[in-house]
Order: structure tokens, then sequence, then C-alpha cells
């Protein structure tokens, strides 16, 4: 009975971790009709990669995912830095872009 109890919350555990770990929502760097952004549309795209980019910092740090990964499973803790680390690439990069046009249109 304690081999099954064991292995049921081995289980389970495994399953948590594994869903556990924090992933961030991929931006794609430059869309279609970018270049046709009205300064407000710029504007607001900008504040929401603000907000993308304070979310992906959120997963970092002591949560509680990265403190059961960095006891129990180490490659999600891993994972977990290297996929926030892709995420804000990829809003760096797209805020660039916007910058860009942002610049060139002279939005104040």
């Amino acid at each position: 009975m304690k081999k099954i109890m064991l292995y049921f919350v081995s289980i389970i555990l495994l399953v948590t971790l594994t869903w556990g770990c924090a992933t961030s929502r991929k931006i794609q760097t430059v869309q279609i009709g970018d270049n046709k952004l009205s300064c407000k549309e710029l504007s607001r795209e900008l504040n929401r990669l603000n907000e993308a980019q304070a979310d992906v910092d959120s997963k970092k740090g002591m949560t509680g995912t990265n403190v059961a990964s960095a006891l129990f499973w180490l490659p999600g803790l891993a994972y977990t830095y290297y996929d926030a680390g892709q995420a804000l690439e990829a809003i760096n990069g797209r805020k660039a872009h916007l910058t860009k046009f942002y610049n060139e249109r002279d939005c104040n």
C-alpha cells in the first residue's frame, strides 16, 4: 500500500512540476501592418509590450514554482529562465522595431 501511495504522489509531483514551469507568451518581433500603425496605436502597442515584459520578469526569481523546481526538478528551473530570456529578447526586438516607426513619424 505504501508503494502505491508513493507512486501516486511521485506522479502527481512530476506532473505538477512539469506543468508548473513558468512559460512566457511569445511575441512576434515583426508583424504584418506594423508600418501602417498610427502614433496612438504604436504607443498602445509599446505599452502592451511593457506589460508583457513585467509579466515575464515576474516569472523569474523566488516564485513558488521556481523554488519547487530548484528543490525537485532543476531542469524545470533552467527552462523557466531560458524561456524568460527568449521572451524578453523577442519583446525587446519588437520594441526596437516599433520605436523606429514611432520616431520616423515624430510621435510624441
